[in-house]
Formats: structure tokens, sequence, C-alpha cells
């Protein structure tokens, strides 16, 4: 059997194709971080408020210190020196009172201080503790956002609502009570008896303006003096109110006080057996320092109730009292020898820590 034969027919040549002709792209080319423009103060302005700053995750050491000091042109050190303090200084000599014992004994001469621009700066400074302490704060203040537009716009707005009496700081006291009034625990007292005064502050504001008439801290006599000032509207409002009876049960205290503006009491209402009270001369009942200072500025009439901040009128009032058998005499303050004897405030806080 013959075998098949292979094909002698020669193969079919390959045809050579044109390569395509290069496309010219129509996408605009990219930038590259070279071919951008950047504003150096809007840089700068970003870097000192923005709180994904490159600076709020560096050691401020490694940007502030003696060698990048000495980079700097003189122009730009004469600018920076009018923000360094005289410490910072090498001409810096620290001088002492001339009424100060030490200064009898330094017979050397005063030293005049060369002008901000001539002066060298201490480079030791840049590794000041104080320094680098302020340094980072500022970092901290970036990273918080507090440097950032919007905390800036918020700052001002608060600032003009206090300017026009819409908004009023809150009491450091009151915060702190509303902050921590409701975590009170038991404090154990030391061997002596006597239970540390930190752990009870808070407590003092349960004491009642009733509780102190109760216990005798208010007296009938007692002149409550309310002097409150409206900075935004420039009114100072002074109102007398004196303490004409306690009741017996409920110890809500009867107070009189002038009508309008006036600020003091007729004089025979003022003595140690003072007559009833006749005229314009009003009186009313009042259990809270809140409520007594409610009914003077509407009995004033100066400061509507919708321009009145927010206020603590336990600070606001004082009590004046004789001090022993002192003598019933004008001596031209309108109280007739009565001496102060402290806000109600403080009277509530040291009958709490005393009791």
């Amino acid at each position: 059997m013959d075998r098949p034969r292979r094909s002698t027919r020669p193969p079919a040549r390959l045809t050579e194709t044109p390569a395509p002709a290069p496309t010219v792209s129509t996408r605009p080319k990219r930038k590259t971080t070279q071919d951008v423009v950047i504003d150096p103060a809007e840089q700068l302005h970003t870097l000192l408020t923005n709180p994904k700053s490159a600076l709020t995750s560096l050691d401020i050491s490694d940007l502030i210190n003696a060698m990048s000091w000495n980079m700097l042109s003189a122009e730009s050190q004469t600018s920076l020196k009018a923000l360094l303090p005289a410490t910072a200084f090498l001409s810096y000599r620290a001088t002492i009172s001339s009424d100060h014992p030490s200064a009898v004994a330094n017979d050397s001469m005063a030293v005049d201080e060369l002008p901000v621009h001539e002066s060298v700066v201490d480079t030791a400074v840049f590794t000041d503790p104080h320094f680098l302490a302020a340094a980072r704060t500022l970092q901290d203040h970036i990273y918080s956002g507090w440097m950032s537009n919007a905390h800036t716009q918020k700052l001002l707005k608060y600032e003009e609502g206090l300017r026009n009496g819409t908004l009023a700081v809150a009491w450091k006291d009151d915060v702190w009570e509303r902050n921590n009034g409701g975590s009170r625990r038991v404090v154990q007292a030391h061997d002596n008896g006597v239970v540390p005064g930190a752990a009870r502050a808070g407590d003092a504001a349960e004491v009642k303006l009733v509780t102190l008439a109760q216990e005798g801290v208010l007296q009938v006599g007692d002149i409550i003096v309310l002097k409150r000032n409206f900075s935004a509207l420039d009114i100072l409002v002074e109102k007398d109110a004196i303490i004409q009876s306690i009741h017996p049960k409920t110890h809500a205290l009867s107070v009189l006080f002038e009508p309008g503006t006036s600020a003091h009491l007729p004089a025979p209402l003022l003595s140690p057996n003072p007559s009833p009270p006749i005229g314009h001369t009003q009186e009313t009942v009042i259990t809270s320092p809140t409520q007594l200072e409610t009914v003077l500025l509407d009995n004033d009439g100066r400061v509507e109730r919708k321009k009145r901040p927010n206020g603590n009128a336990w600070k606001c009032m004082t009590v004046w009292r004789w001090r022993g058998t002192a003598p019933w005499q004008n001596v031209g303050d309108g109280r007739w020898g009565r001496e102060n004897h402290g806000t109600l405030f403080y009277l509530r806080g040291t009958y709490h820590h005393e009791r």
C-alpha cells in the first residue's frame, strides 16, 4: 500500500498589511503637580485653619527652631521680632522695682534696651518649655477646628449676641451644677469629722431661700439689695427690699420696696422699730431670689422681660444687716448703718458647709 504523498504545492504568501496610522487623542492632558500654581497666601491660610492641616501631625520643633530662624531673610526676622516678648532677646535684663528691698543694694546703672529691630533673638527661646507649650496649643486649636472659618463665624455671632443682649454667658457655678449635680456620691468624712468641701459644692443649690429664713440666716429687718447691670442697654438697676416679716409655718418672706426706679426705702421703715408702711410703698411675698428679682425688675420698668439675659439671682442680691448693737444712723447710703453681709449665694454656701 502506497503511503500518501506530501503536497508539494507552495504555501500561500502572507501579504504585508500596512501599519495603522497613529491616532491623535482629543482628551485634555492631565495637569501634574508641577503645573498647578498654588497661591502662597491661600496655602498658609489652609495650614493655619484646616483641621486636616499638616501642621497638626508634625513635631513643631522640626519646623520652628534656631536653624529655620537663621534661614529667614532679615525682613522676615524683623516682622517676627515684633511678635516675641522682651525676654526672647539677648539684650533683655531683668529689673527690680525701686520699692523692692533687693533694689537698695543694686547700684548698677540702668541700661537702655535696644529697639526690637536691632535686638538679637536668643535662639534658646525655641526650646523653652513655655514656647513649645504655646505652639502645641496652637496645633490643638487647629486640629479641633477652632481656627476654621465656620468656628470664627460662630464666635462672631456669639459675641454680637452678647453685645445686643440676645445671649448671655452662663454662670460657671450653674454649669458645674448642671454637669455634676446628677452624679453626686456619698463621701466619707475624714478622721477629724470634716467632709471635703469640693464633694458637696453642687449640693448647696438644694438649699432654698425659705430654709435660710427658717434657720435664721435671713432675719426680719434685713435689707435685700438687688444690683444688676444690663450692659447692652447701659442700664443699672439697684433696688432695696426690706424683710418685714417671715411666715411662721411656710417661712415665706414678706418684703417692702419702693415703686418705680426709687432705690432706697423711707427712713421710718429702716429703724429698729419701723412704722407701718405708708404712701406708695409696695409689699410682696416671695419664696425665692428669682421671684424677688422678677418683681423688682417689673416694678422698675426700664428693662422688659424679653430683654433680660439669663442670670443668677443668688449672685445679684446682697444682704445688709446691723452688726451687733450698731447704732441706727444715717451714713448716706440709704441703709442707715447696716453693713454688707455678702450675697445670697455666699450665705447659702456658708450655711450649707457649716451645718
